[in-house]
């Protein structure tokens, strides 16, 4: 890995023009790239080996981190895979970037990891996911079904991640695992576990056949959940703010599961109830 330094001035430059469409989910997709802000999540990356293309900085960001960013990619240029273009760029190229409130000068492209169930369950050869997956303190899994939020997508990835979950799975309609929101949310936690992305109908019976339970919320024919034993290898299926978990998905699980409420409200945030949960499968 080498890294690669240069400067532009002008917002009107190709390469700048080419990350400003990476705000759309539909040019993110086509081109399996993404833009990450801030010195901590440009941090997380590098520590994690995500395969980062290139870092944009102002000339007069913080040289104390700045030097740190550049020390972290020589200490970890065994690990990532190809050389990295370090631009300086202008106060006015950031504020047409950035979609933070409080830009902290520095920005990079990566390429999205490649994603595969065969991979996260019986991996047949040893890819980035398979050994991030294997390195997992638990085996649970946690699947987000129509959650439409990118902070409460962006959170449950981060908790899942305390929590020492082997993975997430996004089904779909669930806020894009790019969206900018939601990586903030993260706090980094999406280079620390696997996170694929798929209809949950179809690897739901995948998941099943790997020896997992799986524990769906619902308030309806549901059992509390401190009343069940835990399962060895769990699959916990969230679902969408409002209308929970789909009806059609809800059939395919093999346990239904609820959180007692004592007070007078009817429902929790689907990010706290997830907390719960995870929190509960830990080992005692």
């Amino acid at each position: 890995m080498k890294i690669n330094h240069s400067e532009i001035t002008s917002a009107a430059n190709p390469k700048i023009k080419a990350i400003k469409k990476l705000e759309q989910k539909r040019q993110r997709d086509r081109e399996s790239r993404f833009v990450i802000e801030g010195f901590h999540l440009v941090e997380e990356a590098i520590k994690h080996h995500a395969d980062i293309e290139v870092i944009l900085h102002l000339e007069n960001a913080d040289q104390t981190q700045l030097a740190g960013i550049e020390s972290l990619l020589k200490q970890n240029a065994g690990n990532l895979s190809s050389d990295i273009e370090m631009i300086s760029i202008t106060e006015s190229i950031l504020t047409t970037l950035s979609q933070t409130p409080a830009p902290q000068g520095i920005m990079a492209v990566l390429k999205q990891p490649e994603q595969s169930l065969e991979d996260l369950l019986e991996p047949s050869q040893i890819t980035a996911l398979a050994k991030l997956a294997t390195n997992r303190p638990l085996p649970h899994l946690l699947l987000l079904d129509n959650v439409q939020d990118p902070g409460n997508v962006g959170t449950m990835i981060r908790t899942a991640e305390a929590a020492g979950f082997k993975a997430v799975i996004l089904g779909e309609g669930s806020a894009d695992l790019y969206n900018d929101k939601t990586i903030r949310a993260t706090q980094g936690a999406l280079f620390q576990l696997p996170i694929i992305r798929g209809n949950l109908e179809v690897l739901l019976p995948a998941i099943h056949a790997a020896n997992y339970e799986s524990w769906v919320t619902t308030l309806e024919q549901a059992t509390f959940y401190h009343e069940l034993s835990k399962p060895q290898k769990c699959a916990l299926i969230m679902g969408n703010e409002g209308q929970g978990v789909d009806l059609e998905l809800q059939k395919f699980a093999t346990t239904k599961v609820k959180i007692p409420m004592l007070g007078q409200s009817e429902s929790l945030n689907v990010g706290i109830a997830a907390g719960i949960l995870m929190y509960d499968l830990m080992k005692k």
